[in-house]
């Protein structure tokens, strides 16, 4: 029974596809922005066309406005619900080419792009960090940390956790220190099958665990004997 490969994976998808969004919504973002060639304006909205079914609607934004004494009418990057026939909005047009034009709060909206990148990339990056973390403590612990053998109690799902709607399990453990008979509740990793017909079929009474020695709350339930 090996550690859940698809968990790491979906860590790094998450992490990857975030990435991805923030690098495109920063680079949309700066040629909206960062270009010299903008001239704000005043227009007026002409007329709104609205195509396609209720479920997918698409509106056309039709805009008229003077350039150089010279009238034009460009179909507007995009749309919302306060525009209006006969509506006065501040535009801008491409210098080089005025029938180019955009608005300034509809181009605020590519920032939902990085913003769900974002949280994409922090959710992901969080997921990595942690197994990362977790890893390296396990192979410290086991390495300098204490050794008692604790007894199982019981098999838990972790119901405060899911991929692709399934629960992963926790072992149970108890330890009670002989030096003060204070007793110590342990948890294992999360385990993607139910790894009870396991302990049972084993006969397995206790589990190996790895204590901090200068923190008790520092630990690892070693369930190699699950998965050899």
């Amino acid at each position: 029974m090996k550690d859940n490969k698809k968990e790491t994976l979906m860590w790094i998808i998450f992490a990857i596809v975030g990435a991805i969004f923030v690098a495109v919504g920063l680079i949309l973002f700066g040629s909206v922005f960062n270009s010299a060639n903008k001239v704000e304006t005043t227009g007026i909205i002409t007329r709104i066309s609205l195509s396609g079914s209720p479920e997918n609607e698409s509106y056309k934004v039709y805009v008229s406005y003077v350039v150089k004494g010279d009238e034009y009418e460009s179909i507007l990057n995009g749309y919302s619900s306060s525009f209006y026939e006969g509506k006065e909005v501040e535009i801008y047009y491409d210098k080089d080419n005025p029938n180019k034009i955009g608005m300034k709060s509809l181009d605020l909206l590519i920032l939902i792009v990085p913003g769900i990148g974002l949280i994409f990339l922090i959710i992901g990056g969080t997921g990595i960090l942690l197994k990362v973390s977790k890893k390296k403590l396990e192979k410290r612990l086991k390495k300098d940390g204490k050794l008692i053998y604790a007894d199982y109690d019981e098999t838990i799902i972790n119901t405060s956790y899911s991929i692709n709607g399934r629960h992963p399990y926790k072992i149970i453990c108890e330890w009670i220190n002989p030096v003060d008979n204070e007793e110590y509740m342990f948890k294992s990793r999360n385990i993607w099958i139910n790894p009870e017909d396991i302990i049972e079929e084993r006969n397995i009474k206790q589990f190996p665990v790895y204590i901090d020695k200068n923190n008790k709350k520092k630990y690892v339930v070693d369930i190699d004997i699950l998965e050899n």
